[in-house]
């Protein structure tokens, strides 16, 4: 079992996707009370418009912010540019504790070669529009990422359609533990409403923290506080 895995088993938790892989960042969220933390390769993120690099060029800030301690997740990419088997086991050997990305984008070629990284399977828009399923992840998937506004709802308020759709998910797979990710702009009020659908814990970033270290720390303690 992964460490995010038993962690999200065991209590409510609190991650943070960092706007860039740098130390930084990682060490402000952890100050501010983090469980654990998301890093990015090889795609252009569009909450933050920051633009990630390979894992060649992220390896360096990546590696220091593994030093820390904590749990770190990673979005591989997209199917269009991803990690490859290669890659995928010396990310497995640096000690990331999960692969992250929606079911469509999740190599299945990685999945079958890694043995220690948990899987979590980001379910989008899409997948509710389509009855939800995790395709051939059924079996591999442990950890589930409600990843489910549409991108032209990003922060935007919490909305009542967004709680049901969490209790959808929960009730559908009671086994997999799930974390709700910022995509609506998440107040530290609104946390106790999203907790009490089932969901196992809050991915907050940058619509909510903001891409510079002092607002990350500050949003990640209310958001701590809060839970």
């Amino acid at each position: 079992m992964s460490r995010t895995e038993a962690l999200l088993r065991e209590r409510p938790a609190l991650f943070v996707s960092l706007p860039r892989n740098e130390v930084a960042l990682a060490q402000a969220a952890l100050e501010g009370g983090a469980d654990g933390l998301k890093v990015h390769l090889n795609v252009v993120h569009h909450a933050s418009g920051t633009s990630f690099g390979s894992w060649a060029e992220e390896e360096p800030a990546i590696r220091e912010i593994l030093a820390l301690g904590a749990p770190v997740g990673m979005v591989p990419g997209t199917l269009e540019r991803t990690i490859t088997p290669r890659e995928a086991t010396e990310i497995e050997a640096a000690g990331v504790d999960f692969l992250d990305t929606y079911i469509q984008d999740m190599p299945m070629m990685v999945v079958e070669t890694v043995t220690t990284m948990a899987i979590m399977a980001a379910l989008s828009w899409r997948d509710q529009r389509s009855g939800w399923s995790l395709g051939a992840l059924e079996r591999r998937c442990s950890l589930l990422e409600a990843s489910i506004v549409h991108p032209d709802g990003y922060g935007d308020p919490l909305a009542p359609h967004d709680l049901a759709t969490y209790r959808e998910i929960a009730a559908r797979w009671p086994d997999l533990p799930a974390i709700v990710p910022t995509q609506r702009k998440l107040l530290p009020r609104d946390i106790a409403k999203v907790l009490a659908t089932g969901m196992g814990g809050i991915l907050i970033g940058a619509i909510v923290t903001g891409k510079a270290a002092e607002g990350i720390r500050r949003a990640t303690d209310e958001f701590r506080q809060a839970m």
